[in-house]
Formats: structure tokens, C-alpha cells, sequence
């Protein structure tokens, strides 16, 4: 049976609906354009904290730390320069037991080549000790060029840039940290003092110090990289001598937020201060302290002082006697008080 054959065209396919549109249809695909200025941007990025932290913490031409390496290479020359003569002794030892103890079965052959073997090692020993004491000597050298060198630095600037030395004392108490910087002549002085307080604020947060700390518990060289960069940044520090105006702005700004955080209560005060607490519960709170205290009474044993002083004046100049005789006159009054209390 021969299956009919039909002209009939195949049905056609339904297109597909476009009431739903997927999110991918939403969105048009990206333009070259689009990801071209994409990638240009995220290339061209400058991050502007960049320079400042690299220069915080790789710091380049510090002459203490080119000290303080030379001094390590030198302790290492001098550690290998012993054990190379310890070695060297050793081996003097090994030869002269080696003589004494198979003196008697070597023959002059033998021991001559052992005499020879041990000589070559001595020698050998001996140029390694010699170089190692050359390159001491030229670290030796460098070391106290360069200790000269920062010397010098301490006491005047290459500049030319008059140094500035620490007062004696402590600020607050003693001296005044913006005086004596030389920044408190004027109003533009002032307002660079206070520019170089916030700067130094500022840089004691990003270098992550711990404030929570009293200063002299702080690392080192945390303080020796905060001091480089703040340096760095503000070239007028250089002129302090071993940076004691930063160390002072540093240790009053720390200060004062341990002191907000014990009064605020979010910060507890060391133990060794626990007495200050009990001693402040104890005190009167309305009556006076301090200087407030002591005004009062200085105002009134100077006007009382004054009063007495204008009333002796007085009594002078009254009775035109000269101190001589107002002194006779006191002696006899107080001879007739005593007199008329009898």
C-alpha cells in the first residue's frame, strides 16, 4: 500500500511571545565604548593617599638606619673573623696531637704530608682572617664618617637653617610648645601652628599609633616613622633637634583623647590612677580649687597689705616726723597700750 503524497506545506513554527522578557533581553548588551572607557578608568586610577603611605613606610635616606645596618655588618664581620681563629686554633690543635700521638708510627713521608696538608689549611684560614680584618676596618670607617655626619646634622642644618633646641622642662608647665617654635609672633604664625597640629593629628591616626598608651610605651620605630614622615611633609620641622616639637604635639594631642575617654567613660583608667577617683568622690565640688582657690586670698593680702601701708603714709605726712621719730612714736604708743591693758 503506497503512502499518499501531499503538497500540503509544513505548518510554520509559532514565534516566540514577547510578553516576558528575561533580565538579559532587558538590558542592552555593553558597547566597545563602554568598556573601553571602563577599563581606561580603573588603568588610570590614582589613588591620592598612595605617595603618603609609601613614604610612611618606606622610608629612603635615613642616616640612622645606614648606622644602624653598618653596625650589623659589622658585628658580623667581627663574629666571623672569630670563628675563623677559632677554627684556625682548632686546627693548630688537631696538627700538634696528631704529632704526639702518631709521632712514633709514621714515617717522615707521612708526616710530611700531613705537616704539608695542615700548613695549606692554616694558611688558607689566615688570608680568609685577614680580608674579614680589612672589611672590618672599612666598615669601622664608614660607621664614624657617618656618625660625624649625623653629629653635624644635629647642630646645624645643610641649609644653613638655624636649629632649634629643646627647653628644658616639660610643656604646659615649664614652657610653651607654639613659643617656643617661634610660630605665636603673629596671626599667620598662628594659624600655621595650628595647620601643623592637625597635620600631625592626622598622621598619628593613618600611622596607627596606639593612643590608648601613655607615649613612652610606644614602639620606636613607630615614632621614628611618624617623625620622617611628618619631616617630609613639613620641611620647618627639620629646624627642632631630635624632633621635639613633633614628639611634644604628639604627646599633648594623646593625652588630652585619654583624658576625654576616662571622663567620657569609654576608656579605663590604669590601676596606678585608681586613687584619683576615690580622692575626686571625697572633695567638695562647690567650693573652690586650684588657682581659683588661691586668687581670693592674694587679692586680699595685697589690699590689706595696701590699706596698712596707706594708713602708716598717712600718719607720716600728718605729723611731718621722719621715719626716725614715727618709729619713736610707734614705740610709744605700744608703751601706752601696754600701759592702759595693765
Amino acid at each position: 500500500m503506497q503512502r499518499r503524497q501531499t503538497n500540503n506545506p509544513p505548518p510554520a513554527r509559532r514565534a516566540p511571545s514577547h510578553n516576558k522578557l528575561t533580565r538579559d533581553e532587558n538590558q542592552p548588551p555593553p558597547t566597545k565604548d563602554v568598556s573601553t572607557a571602563l577599563s581606561d578608568r580603573i588603568n588610570n586610577h590614582i589613588d591620592p593617599y598612595s605617595d603618603e603611605m609609601e613614604s610612611k613606610y618606606n622610608i629612603e635616606g635615613s642616616t640612622y638606619q645606614d648606622v644602624v645596618f653598618l653596625r650589623q655588618e659589622n658585628d658580623l664581620a667581627l663574629k666571623q673573623i672569630e670563628d675563623q681563629a677559632a677554627a684556625n686554633a682548632a686546627l693548630q690543635r688537631e696538627l700538634l696531637a696528631l704529632k704526639a700521638r702518631f709521632g712514633s708510627d709514621l714515617t717522615n713521608q707521612g708526616l710530611s704530608m700531613s705537616t704539608e696538608v695542615a700548613s695549606d689549611n692554616r694558611n688558607e684560614l689566615s688570608d680568609e682572617l685577614e680580608k674579614a680584618k680589612a672589611a672590618n676596618i672599612e666598615l669601622l670607617k664608614q660607621v664614624d664618617a657617618l656618625m660625624s655626619a649625623r653629629q653635624q646634622g644635629t647642630n646645624s642644618d645643610s641649609d644653613g637653617i638655624e636649629m632649634i633646641p629643646r627647653p628644658p622642662g616639660s610643656a604646659g608647665n615649664n614652657f610653651n610648645i607654639q613659643d617656643e617654635m617661634g610660630l605665636g609672633r603673629n596671626a599667620e604664625d598662628r594659624e600655621r601652628y595650628k595647620a601643623l597640629m592637625r597635620n600631625i593629628r592626622d598622621l598619628v591616626l593613618q600611622a596607627g599609633i596606639n593612643w590608648e598608651v601613655p607615649w613612652a610605651k610606644v614602639p620606636a620605630e613607630a615614632k621614628g616613622k611618624l617623625y620622617a614622615v611628618a619631616r617630609k611633609r613639613h620641611p620647618i620641622l627639620k629646624r627642632y633637634v631630635n624632633d621635639w616639637a613633633t614628639e611634644e604635639i604628639v604627646k599633648q594631642y594623646i593625652k588630652n583623647k585619654r583624658c576625654h575617654g576616662y571622663t567620657k567613660g569609654f576608656l579605663e583608667p590604669p590601676a596606678e590612677y585608681a586613687y584619683l577617683k576615690t580622692n575626686s568622690s571625697k572633695r567638695d565640688q562647690s567650693a573652690p580649687r586650684g588657682r581659683r582657690n588661691k586668687i581670693p586670698k592674694a587679692v586680699v593680702a595685697v589690699s590689706k597689705k595696701a590699706a596698712q601701708k596707706k594708713k602708716t603714709s598717712a600718719k607720716a605726712g600728718s605729723s611731718g616726723q621722719g621715719k626716725t621719730k614715727l618709729k619713736k612714736q610707734r614705740v610709744v604708743d605700744e608703751e601706752d597700750e601696754a600701759m592702759s591693758d595693765a
